[in-house]
């Protein structure tokens, strides 16, 4: 999409084959959270500890698609052994969201897309694991992208 359909956005950078194929100015961190329906009990929570995830079902990218959500994959797996774990085609779009909402199931989430759908409460999820985020840009971009991704990398420092 980047260099195609649009000249930069704001991505995460957790994934190898993001940092290979793109431009990437590192501006913060994204914590992990649950999204919920509004009707399940951890929709009240507070906050959301892997224990509590042991008799959902949990939706989530496959292995390989995020170094971050495999390294969450493993401590939720290291916890919870048996964990029912339901795959999305790869990366998150409206289907998925409908899929958590219809199928009742819980969606592995970012807290910034904490209001994406209108039936789903995301509760940040109690670990330590951190999703870097920044302004992504083609690694071949034009000269105007290129110039002001300089200017940005110039101002941040």
């Amino acid at each position: 999409m980047l260099g195609r359909e649009c000249d930069i956005m704001i991505g995460t950078l957790d994934q190898a084959t993001t940092r290979r194929l793109v431009q990437a100015i590192p501006l913060g961190t994204y914590q992990f959270g649950i999204a919920v329906r509004s009707d399940d009990p951890l929709a009240t929570k507070e906050e959301v500890s892997i224990d509590d995830l042991k008799d959902q079902t949990l939706l989530m990218v496959p292995t390989g698609v995020s170094d971050k959500n495999d390294q969450l994959r493993q401590e939720i797996l290291e916890e919870i052994p048996n964990i029912s774990i339901e795959y999305t085609t790869g990366r998150y779009d409206i289907n998925v969201f409908n899929k958590a909402v219809d199928d009742n199931v819980a969606l592995i989430n970012l807290t910034p897309w904490k209001n994406i759908h209108p039936n789903l409460v995301t509760v940040p999820l109690e670990t330590n694991i951190e999703v870097e985020f920044g302004i992504l840009a083609a690694k071949h971009a034009n000269s105007k992208v290129k110039s002001f991704m300089q200017l940005v990398n110039q101002l941040l420092k």
